[in-house]
């Protein structure tokens, strides 16, 4: 595994030792960092790398699965089912895992996920200039500013905002920053010396935007995968407390994303300055390929 991050390391050591040798073998045939690894039952067992999917040859079983949910959860099974019932485990240093299998509701609730069928283990990491073009573009206005970064899932929005707010909260210039870190995911392997940014990790959304604002006095919130009501109405009470916010949103193209009822309310009532579109990953540089930039009032 020579040239790996820690963590694409931690990360092959959670998988059963088969399993591990297929993904460190088709690894050495790609370039690249290693963004996710991918297991389904009685299915093909593949990694990515850089945004592509490639198949290693190996077929996960059952147990295989079984295998991987223990060294997530450190064999703890009870102290994450809350998460597993929100669909992850966060395992140390920021591994986040999708997860996928039989749920058992009660009321319309899910109460608990039985008999996992497929797992995606994402590996965080850090780009150096990734969101340089999007900060060059924020930085022109001449106050906090609210930003809504929006794709289509897979494309980078998660590691783009962590850079984003290593440029934010350093340097000359730099902003208080509060970010709700609700996933663990925008904190993990984040060292920005010097920063102004305090991290709320594991707390709610909602919950997270009303404590930050209420609280820590900060000049922006950043949060990620903004969707619910919830998530809107604390965004938008965080606005008219003259805090701004960047989140991201899914969704291809402006026009999509203000169809939908929550994120399309923050829109009509101009919670953001900028909407900044991401296609895929910039061939030439560091950077993305930004589709849509535009300000709140066009």
């Amino acid at each position: 595994m020579t040239g790996r991050s820690e963590l694409e390391k931690a990360a092959l050591t959670m998988l059963p030792p088969k399993l591990s040798c297929a993904a460190v073998r088709t690894l050495s045939f790609h370039s690249g960092g290693l963004c996710e690894i991918r297991l389904r039952s009685n299915g093909p067992f593949t990694v990515t790398v850089d945004g592509t999917e490639f198949r290693t040859g190996s077929v996960c079983s059952q147990d295989d699965l079984e295998y991987v949910v223990r060294s997530l959860t450190g064999n703890s099974l009870y102290s994450h089912a809350e998460t597993i019932r929100e669909g992850y485990i966060c395992a140390p240093g920021g591994i986040r895992a999708g997860v996928c299998g039989r749920a058992v509701t009660r009321g319309g609730q899910i109460d608990a996920v039985t008999s996992v069928s497929s797992i995606n283990i994402r590996i965080p990491r850090r780009v150096p200039g990734a969101a340089d073009s999007v900060f060059a573009l924020v930085s022109k206005l001449s106050r906090p500013y609210g930003v809504l970064i929006h794709s289509k899932p897979g494309i980078g929005k998660t590691t783009l905002l962590r850079e984003l707010v290593c440029l934010i909260s350093t340097g000359d210039g730099a902003r208080r920053i509060a970010v709700v870190d609700t996933r663990f995911e925008l904190s993990a392997g984040l060292d920005c010396a010097g920063s102004l940014a305090d991290f709320l990790s594991g707390y709610p959304r909602e919950k997270g935007i009303e404590i930050a604002t209420r609280s820590l006095s900060p000049e922006i919130v950043v949060c990620d995968e903004i969707s619910t009501r919830a998530d809107a109405d604390a965004i938008m009470r965080a606005s008219c407390s003259g805090v701004s916010v960047i989140a991201t949103c899914h969704g291809q193209s402006l026009a999509e994303i203000k169809k939908s009822p929550a994120v399309g309310e923050l829109i009509k009532v101009g919670a953001f300055d900028l909407f900044v579109g991401l296609s895929g990953r910039d061939p030439s540089g560091p950077g993305y390929v930004i589709d849509v930039v535009g300000k709140a009032a066009s």
